[in-house]
């Protein structure tokens, strides 16, 4: 696979010498820049495969971040297939060690970390943009193995609007409806823009390559429905060039099924899952020299899951059935301090973000007519966090050329309240409600980085971090229905963090980006066998006792080769080792991973082609070593103008039906046709 990788890169080099015109650069005007959180010291080369901007998303048909972000180098997606959530690794690092943030605020679940990124349509963001190796400490705590941060649209012009209605085919009928528009005013000194999207997925198509098994009989997906709605706001104020303020609203409510295995198990729904933020950004000049940046979020979670007795998704009667409340809200800011003089930048920021997470499992009402008989719930179990974060940051330009990049932070997590219904752990009571000890945590973070920019074009960046991640609440308190003994006192994890990367261009027809990267992890959150359950199965405890190697290197192109002809395309290599025991292996992503993409105007006509393959090897789906198959799939697009403004599209995804699973026993959408009519003004 290499081999072939390597004469690819050779030829398309060759062809950049000959091209006519320039790499296109993307369209920057409409980014919110309150939203971004960068490191500075952008003099060179502005990273080239460290972000997918909203051409890119719309281009390629990447209708969530799930798909938009499996785009980038060192990404790799996953999936919970038995809660139907979207996931991903940075570098091997999970979701829980990568936190997401939507315009700088942190988005992820107070409980477990996660959120579920397939629920994120993209229609109204302008980047996505992930940090890796040398992150900022201005994210604050947690950032272990980098931070993904999606950044919203500002409107550029006095009126914009853009939108898109399309549907999805598949099995010779409609699966699905997609519709969106942004409209949005910039009138010098005030802004606003808002925006709205939607999905109502009927089924997902299976891949006639697939057997029938008896919990699937191919053809419409069992219970793969889902439907997803996303509003959005904002306004701000700009006085002057120096100063800006916005507040921001959004709303996203969604109801999705889960399919079962296809080897059969659990029918589970997800009714509610519901998302609102809503959060203030600003920056001001208060010297010459000081600038304020000041944030503040409320955002709330709330979903409901269902566990039915079996296919029909009617009964909940079961010991193992449930209806399941998650009611959570994390609430917080920042205020950073900015300092600029000559060749130096100094910031100082503040943290702080409190979770509050409350979940039972509530009553169902007797019902005769279905065979419901009537379940007693439970009363709310709560859990609170309280996360502080001081960091301080200073780029020092020893040279026009040559840079230096330091960072330090300390972090602080305290629990005031875990609690936790059933069999008390401590005294073996049953069906009561109890507290778990509260405890404490902290840890210092701290990085330097070298960047030296060369030949107007290029930069070379190396750098070396250690970075902690806090044990999640679900980590430290969660029995996961008795199979687990709680660890209250379960530390963070830390990291160091290595990387060099030098990126580019090769005159303008010619872009490139290549990292080497290294992350050794030290009391790693590690699962161990304690003992065994009443029925004999294994009784486990989570324990700082991992140790693990993470290393590779990324390469991502971008090129003209003619001048109706942009062409990309990244190459990964992660390999993950457990060097607490190398027998044990990482789950979820593979070795090696490969995107291209391409997007050729037709000569004398408003006609474009555009297309994209993926392909994937093997992975560890079990500890033990089981796999699941590698796969390549391929995507095809037609756009043509019809009139100024106004595109119709089609194409395929998945166009050579191919059968596979990145979570096994839950497969993914087999071939499916599109069409989409885009219009911008």
């Amino acid at each position: 696979m290499r081999k072939g990788i390597l004469s690819f890169v050779i030829m398309l080099t060759a062809h950049s010498l000959i091209a006519k015109e320039p790499v296109a650069i993307p369209d920057t005007t409409k980014i919110y820049q309150l939203g971004n959180v960068n490191i500075i010291a952008t003099k060179g080369a502005a990273a080239s495969s460290d972000k997918i901007m909203m051409e890119q998303m719309s281009d390629y048909n990447r209708t969530n971040l799930t798909e938009a972000i499996n785009m980038l180098p060192g990404i790799s997606i996953s999936e919970s297939g038995a809660r139907n959530e979207g996931s991903l690794y940075v570098r091997g690092f999970n979701m829980l060690q990568v936190p997401i943030y939507y315009d700088g605020i942190p988005i992820y679940v107070p409980y477990d970390g996660n959120v579920d990124i397939t629920r994120f349509m993209t229609f109204d963001f302008s980047q996505i943009k992930v940090d890796k190796g040398l992150t900022s400490v201005l994210y604050g705590a947690n950032a272990m193995g980098g931070a993904i941060n999606i950044v919203s649209r500002k409107p550029s012009e006095k009126f914009e609007a853009n939108g898109m209605a399309g549907c999805k085919f598949g099995e010779g009928e409609t699966g699905a409806y997609t519709g969106a528009i942004n409209i949005g005013s910039n009138m010098g000194k005030w802004y606003a823009m808002c925006g709205a999207s939607y999905i109502d997925n009927k089924f997902n198509t299976m891949s006639k390559k697939f057997v029938a098994t008896e919990a699937e009989d191919g053809g419409k997906r069992e219970h793969s429905a889902y439907r997803d709605l996303k509003l959005s706001a904002k306004i701000g104020y700009t006085p002057n060039a120096d100063n800006e303020y916005s507040v921001n609203l959004i709303y996203q409510k969604a109801s999705k099924q889960i399919s079962p295995s296809i080897a059969g198990g659990q029918f589970r729904d997800y009714p509610d899952y519901n998302k609102k933020s809503i959060y203030y950004k600003s920056t001001t000049k208060i010297h010459d020299i000081i600038k304020l940046n000041i944030t503040a979020f409320y955002d709330n979670y709330y979903n409901v899951m269902d566990q039915f007795d079996d296919d029909k998704y009617l009964t909940q009667n079961t010991k193992r059935a449930f209806h399941s409340i998650y009611d959570d809200y994390s609430a917080g800011g920042s205020v950073i301090l900015e300092n600029k003089i000559k060749e130096n930048t100094f910031r100082i920021a503040f943290h702080e973000k409190y979770d509050s997470h409350k979940e039972h499992n509530g009553s169902i009402k007797a019902n005769e007519t279905i065979g419901q008989k009537e379940i007693d719930g439970e009363p709310v179990q709560e859990y609170i966090d309280n996360t502080i974060s001081i960091g301080i940051e200073d780029i020092y330009s020893l040279t026009s050329s040559f840079d230096i990049i330091t960072g330090l932070s300390y972090n602080y997590r305290s629990n005031s309240k875990a609690q936790e219904y059933g069999t008390n752990y401590y005294t073996g009571d049953k069906n009561v409600l109890y507290d778990f000890p509260v405890k404490s945590d902290d840890a210092f973070n701290y990085q330097i980085g070298l960047k030296y920019s060369f030949l107007n074009s290029h930069s070379l960046t190396a750098s070396a971090s250690g970075k902690s991640h806090f044990a999640s609440q679900k980590d430290r308190y969660s029995c996961r229905l008795g199979s687990q003994e709680p660890n209250p006192e379960l530390k963070s994890e830390f990291a160091y963090i290595y990387d060099i990367t030098c990126e580019g261009y090769v005159s303008k027809y010619f872009q490139y980006s290549v990292s080497l990267f290294r992350n050794e992890l030290k009391d790693a959150i590690y699962q161990i066998t304690v003992g065994t359950q009443d029925d004999g199965t294994p009784l486990y405890k989570n324990t700082n006792a991992g140790e693990a190697l993470f290393q590779g290197y990324e390469i991502g192109i971008g090129i003209k080769p003619l001048s109706a002809l942009n062409v990309g395309f990244n190459y990964s290599y992660i390999h993950r080792k457990n060097k607490y025991d190398e027998s044990i292996k990482y789950v979820g992503v593979p070795d090696h991973k490969f995107v291209g993409y391409f997007k050729y105007k037709l000569p004398f006509y408003d006609i474009c082609l555009l297309g994209d393959m993926e392909s994937n090897s093997s992975r560890y789906i079990t500890s033990k070593g089981d796999k699941l198959p590698g796969y390549t799939i391929f995507n095809a697009k037609v756009t043509c103008k019809i009139i100024d403004g106004l595109n119709i599209e089609a194409g395929a995804k998945n166009f050579t039906d191919k059968y596979y699973c990145i979570s096994v026993n839950y497969p993914r959408e087999g071939r499916t046709f599109f069409t989409n009519l885009v219009y911008n003004f």
